[in-house]
């Protein structure tokens, strides 16, 4: 039914005049578009997985441990045989002999460790961490600083000439 001014259904009177549009017809009707599930609070409490379960519902739990708590320091079964354990494990560095064999080289060919780093597309503390025997040996970077000085740096005769024959192909 429409509305007057007012805010409030028409009279009787008034709504006999012109038949009520299917719309219209039943004010205590109530359409629910869409209908809002529990919240994620209440899909997690134990009433509502309860509730889930005696509807025959499938309800997956899952326990995570320590969750929402600060327990990173806590000791676990593990914590102890770690402690126990007295192997130490660590990567193998370049050897000095190495560092060493990197900076005769770069300097008999009058090379900073930039220019040499430049020159083989790597960042100077690459080089500097080489030389020192902080680095990690890596096979690519190492041929690519052998080619370089022209100085073997790995194998039995680190510090001798490469020898510069016809590349197999």
């Amino acid at each position: 039914m429409s509305r007057l001014r007012t805010g409030r259904p028409p009279s009787p009177a008034f709504a006999r005049l012109r038949p009520p549009s299917p719309a219209e017809s039943d004010w205590d009707t109530v359409t629910v578009l869409r209908k809002k599930g529990p919240t994620a609070a209440q899909a997690k409490s134990k009433q509502a997985i309860l509730a889930a379960q005696r509807r025959g519902e499938d309800v997956e739990t899952a326990k995570k441990w320590a969750a929402g708590q600060n327990k990173q320091h806590s000791i676990t079964k593990n914590t102890a045989k770690l402690d126990r354990e007295t192997e130490e494990l660590h990567h193998d560095r370049v050897t000095l002999e190495v560092g060493k064999v990197i900076q005769q080289g770069r300097q008999s060919k009058g090379l900073t460790q930039k220019d040499l780093a430049t020159k083989i597309n790597e960042k100077p503390q690459v080089i500097a961490d080489y030389e020192s025997g902080r680095a990690i040996p890596n096979n690519q970077v190492l041929g690519k600083i052998e080619r370089a000085i022209g100085l073997k740096l790995r194998g039995k005769d680190i510090g001798k000439p490469i020898e510069k024959g016809p590349r197999a192909k």
